[in-house]
């Protein structure tokens, strides 16, 4: 009985159970369908939601700020564009200014670039930071495209940058423009006005892009070039031998001449014509003919003047150094205005260096000029009554260091050294000086004279050297030791002159003043007299006795026509005035001397 119970009460849970299951079942079903609804509802109230905050963005004022952006990234992209076309227009472009021209406004087109794209970055990074302070999501379309723009204009940007770079546009463009004024820096007609006008349109191009240097070095190098192929002197590397130092000094002073008033005048002109409207605060000009001259030639020509000193000292070599200072003096206006600047400190020391190389050894020999006479007193020369070279030689001399050609330059330089000296200079120094020499001739002439054992000939010897003087008196050493010098060697040599006619000619009048005999035997005494003087005095040059032989001649015409029928005529006429003049121009005829090296009394 309670087994049956127990068995209902099961099968009435199990219906119970499966009742419940049933329930269940479509519960579930209804609860799938439900969740599919949800999800479609939400997935609406999302595309809802994204439409309400789209909606919201535009209708909000944050939407004028966005398009406030829009202009300058415009712009940037116009100006990059403009950048691409003058680009193409400057490799197609074929003329000088054009080209300047081109390149020109790329360097500012470029700028105008850059400066675009920072004002379009500015924009839009402000405007990103504002919108994320502001809500919006990170991953928003309008961020990514900002970001996105940002990074473009960046990469933009670096145009200007790249454009200078090695193989860049701009890089390129300054480097033709460098070659191309290298090309007209080595054109003979650099200074045309075409060429003058090119030049400094691309110096004033480059100074704009900051490549001034560059330009200078090129234009320093090229110039340089240029004048060191014009003074390809090959003396200027040579020993000076005395043999050819006459020959070479010339060739140095005109290459000075030329260097200085020509060479250098011409580039320092070109210098400030073409640097002249750049580098102002660097003296641009004058630091590019500073450069250029020293390193083409003007330095060792300066230095070739100086080692002309080191050479053997003498009387010409003073003359060869007069000539040189003289040069030096000539261009020492247009010297102290064209080397200025530090770059030619080193042309100005040389230049001091050559002026006091030429003052010193010109001093040392004048000064000296008085012993060297005097040294020439042991080595008397053959007398034979004329004026010895040494004589001629010195007092020539004289006379062209008097000149006007060398008498201002020496007092110049006298006056200089007596400035270094502290003492002052004044020309009775020059005279006396002149006088020391003329004295020591004096003294050189007198041992010679008094050496000689012929009387007669030592008379004419003086006579002849006081006539000698005497004849300088339109001369410039003449005019320099006066009248009264002058004066004097008149009257030794007219004192000379009537020892010498009492020594000798005297003797041979008193035979024709004989009234004692007769006119055949006077003349016969006096043609006799005549040889023996003759014989005596054949070698005896330079003698001026006019007066003596017209006044035989005339006394000889007037005998032989008193007496002319008492003669056969062949005695009488031996000696007739026509035969007497030919034998006196014979005896009078100036002989030339031996020849003496200059005052060293050595025959050549």
């Amino acid at each position: 009985m309670a087994e049956t119970k127990r068995l209902e009460r099961l099968k009435a849970m199990r219906s119970l159970l499966k009742s419940e299951m049933e329930k269940t079942k479509t519960s579930s079903l209804v609860l799938e369908k439900t969740g599919s609804k949800l999800e479609e509802i939400n997935t609406k109230l999302l595309s809802l939601e994204a439409d309400v905050k789209v909606e919201r963005w535009r209708s909000s004022p944050f939407s004028d700020h966005i398009r406030y952006t829009i202009a300058p990234v415009s712009a940037a992209l116009r100006v990059f564009a403009t950048v691409q076309e003058l680009e193409r227009d400057l490799m197609s472009c074929n003329e000088v200014l054009g080209y300047v021209s081109y390149v020109k406004r790329l360097g500012e087109a470029l700028k105008l670039l850059s400066s675009s794209c920072v004002l379009a970055l500015n924009w839009l990074e402000d405007t990103l930071k504002f919108l994320s302070e502001n809500g919006m999501p990170e991953d928003h379309p309008c961020g990514l495209r900002f970001r996105t723009s940002i990074e473009l204009l960046r990469e933009l940007q670096m145009t200007e940058a790249r454009a200078y770079r090695r193989g860049g546009s701009l890089h390129t463009a300054l480097e033709n423009l460098e070659t191309e004024l290298e090309m007209i820096l080595e054109e003979e007609e650099v200074l045309s006005e075409y060429n003058l006008r090119d030049m400094k349109a691309i110096i004033k191009r480059l100074d704009a892009h900051t490549v001034l240097t560059n330009c200078v070095h090129v234009y320093i190098k090229n110039r340089t070039r240029v004048i060191q192929k014009r003074f390809e002197i090959d003396y200027l590397e040579r020993t000076i031998t005395e043999a050819d130092i006459e020959g070479y000094i010339y060739q140095w002073r005109v290459d000075v001449e030329i260097a200085v008033k020509e060479v250098y005048e011409f580039e320092s002109n070109l210098c400030n014509e073409v640097f002249k409207d750049v580098g102002e605060e660097h003296d641009v000009p004058l630091h590019c003919f500073g450069a250029i001259a020293s390193n083409s030639g003007i330095l060792q020509l300066l230095r070739f003047g100086s080692r002309i000193r080191k050479c053997k000292k003498g009387p010409p070599k003073l003359l060869k150094l007069l000539e040189c200072f003289s040069t030096m003096d000539n261009v020492r206006t247009e010297f102290n205005r064209l080397f200025r600047g530090e770059e030619c400190s080193e042309i100005r020391r040389e230049t001091r260096e050559l002026i006091r190389n030429l003052v010193k050894g010109v001093c040392e020999i004048f000064w000296e000029l008085p012993c060297q006479v005097e040294l020439q007193r042991p080595n008397c020369p053959l007398l034979d009554g004329g004026v010895p070279k040494l004589v001629s030689v010195v007092t020539e001399y004289c006379n062209k260091l008097l000149g006007d050609k060398n008498k201002p330059v020496l007092s110049k330089i006298l006056e200089i050294d007596l400035g270094w000296k502290n003492e002052k200079y004044q020309e009775e120094i020059l005279i006396g000086h002149m006088y020391n020499i003329l004295r020591e001739i004096a003294l050189n002439l007198d041992a010679w004279s008094s050496s000689n054992k012929e009387t007669a000939l030592s008379y004419i010897f003086m006579m002849n050297n006081h006539s000698h003087f005497y004849g300088l008196r339109e001369t410039p050493l003449g005019l320099m030791m006066g009248d009264s010098w002058l004066n004097a060697h008149e009257q030794y040599r007219d004192y000379y002159a009537a020892l010498y006619v009492k020594e000798s000619w005297g003797k041979l009048l008193s035979l024709l003043n004989n009234k004692a005999q007769t006119v055949k035997r006077t003349l016969q005494a006096f043609a006799k007299g005549f040889d023996e003087i003759f014989t005596e005095s054949n070698h005896i040059g330079l003698l001026r006795m006019r007066r003596y032989k017209s006044y035989l001649q005339s006394y000889i015409i007037l005998l032989a026509e008193e007496d002319a029928h008492k003669s056969h005529g062949k005695d009488l006429n031996y000696y007739t005035p026509k035969g007497l003049e030919m034998k006196m121009k014979a005896m009078f005829k100036s002989k030339e001397g031996a020849e003496f090296s200059h005052f060293d009394g050595n025959r050549d």
